[in-house]
């Protein structure tokens, strides 16, 4: 696709009036966010944790996180943001984009707004493909359906939200 920069803004959620922005690299290779700590810092952001990450040339390095609104393209999602040294260049990782519903458009070597952002943890009548169901066949989610909530787990076999299985007359609807 090339290289797609796009204007972001990182706000502190405690205080939304302290706000920083820039352009930011996207790169979908990335998970996390990453902005200059001097950055964050400036704004209010404080460490919330460390992870270890993944460096393009394969390296692993230990680095802080925090959380914080991120802004782009009309859209404002919450996502994890890494302290980056003070000459790195800002990165808009993949979870971002996920988040706020914008895909890369290959075609159009830049980045588009999908009419609808995925939601596909819970389908009417509680079902998910099958492959995933199995995956996940012990989780159990609330689906609303009719009017009402129902657990079910990922197979589609109606739970109780302690997650044991609910009576028989309880099954699909």
């Amino acid at each position: 696709m090339g290289i797609v920069h796009i204007d972001v803004t990182i706000r502190n959620p405690a205080d939304p009036g302290r706000e920083w922005s820039a352009p930011f690299l996207v790169d979908t290779d990335a998970i996390d966010s990453l902005a200059p700590r001097e950055c964050l810092e400036a704004i209010g952001l404080a460490p919330k944790g460390r992870r270890i990450y993944e460096t393009a040339d394969g390296r692993q390095i230990e680095l802080d996180v925090t959380t914080g609104d991120i802004e782009f393209m009309g859209e404002v999602t919450a996502g994890r943001i890494v302290f980056g040294d003070a000459d790195s260049e800002p990165l808009l990782g993949a979870t971002a984009l996920e988040s706020a519903g914008v895909e890369v458009d290959p075609r159009n070597r830049g980045l588009t707004k999908r009419s609808s952002v995925r939601l596909k943890g819970c389908l009417p009548g509680g079902g998910r493909d099958s492959a995933h169901a199995e995956a996940l066949s012990g989780r159990a989610v609330a689906c609303a359906g009719r009017g009402k909530f129902r657990w079910r787990n990922m197979a589609g076999r109606a739970m109780q939200p302690s997650g044991r299985p609910a009576a028989a007359s309880q099954g699909r609807e």
